[in-house]
């Protein structure tokens, strides 16, 4: 079919249709402060076949998702509009263009688009995110958040999990590296402090008691190591308080 995006209305939770890509998504030139609308433009948008006998459809507050290469959803953004708008069903045909004036419950990051393109091609690949710039990194968080996905709750008690302070320079790398050690390629496992003590809560695929081993910690954080040194205090803290033990080596 060669659909990449999916549009599913956010209240009924059904599938409303499949388009080839979507215009708006690619933020590289973030919105002033005075902007407050986005428009998107869905290209060869095709509806489902459920609603091919209905003059028309309408289209208001709606999830706009990534679609993996096997047809499974990735995940994505919602998006409301700022007016109800009514489909008929003859702007789906082929290379139909369907402008969308509205806002984003959350404005895509720049740099997100090209992360999400890359879980679609290369989803088992390890450390793609290392040679990031801090920009790059925090569009990788946003969609590590944003992604679907299922979590297998871990509860061996023997858990190591690994992660390397000579790839740790910034909090974002160390959130990146944590879920990618926990949960594999693209894995969450929080994109910041709070975010992090709520994974270890339970629900995000690993529960304490478990061991981390902090390999190169010397080397983590080295140009700013001041700087982050709160962080390192509040997330030791963390750690220790939820049953997980530390290994610096």
């Amino acid at each position: 079919m060669g659909y990449k995006f999916s549009i599913i209305d956010n209240e009924s939770g059904k599938v409303l249709g499949f388009c080839k890509e979507v215009s708006g998504l690619q933020n590289e030139f973030p919105k002033r402060d005075d902007e407050c609308w986005s428009t998107l433009i869905l290209y060869d948008f095709k509806l489902m076949e459920e609603f091919n006998d209905a003059p028309k459809i309408c289209l208001s507050n709606f999830d706009i998702n990534f679609i993996s290469r096997n047809g499974t959803i990735l995940g994505g953004y919602y998006f409301t509009t700022n007016k109800k708008m009514n489909i008929k069903r003859m702007e789906s045909l082929q290379d139909a263009q369907i402008e969308i004036t509205g806002y984003f419950g959350e404005d895509p990051l720049p740099f997100a688009y090209e992360v999400w393109e890359k879980l679609r091609d290369n989803p088992n690949e390890l450390g793609q995110w290392v040679s990031c710039t801090l920009e790059e990194k925090r569009a990788w968080l946003q969609v590590l958040r944003l992604r679907s996905r299922e979590f297998h709750t871990l509860r061996d008690k023997e858990q190591v999990i690994t992660i390397d302070g000579e790839l740790i320079q910034d909090r974002e790398t160390f959130y990146i590296a944590l879920g990618e050690a926990v949960n594999g390629p693209f894995g969450y496992y929080g994109a910041c402090l709070n975010g992090f003590e709520d994974c270890l809560c339970g629900d995000f695929g690993l529960v304490p008691p478990f061991t981390l081993e902090w390999i190169n910690f010397h080397k983590s954080f080295e140009a700013e190591l001041i700087d982050h040194a709160e962080f390192i205090f509040f997330l030791h803290k963390i750690l220790s308080g939820n049953g997980v033990k530390v290994v610096y080596r």
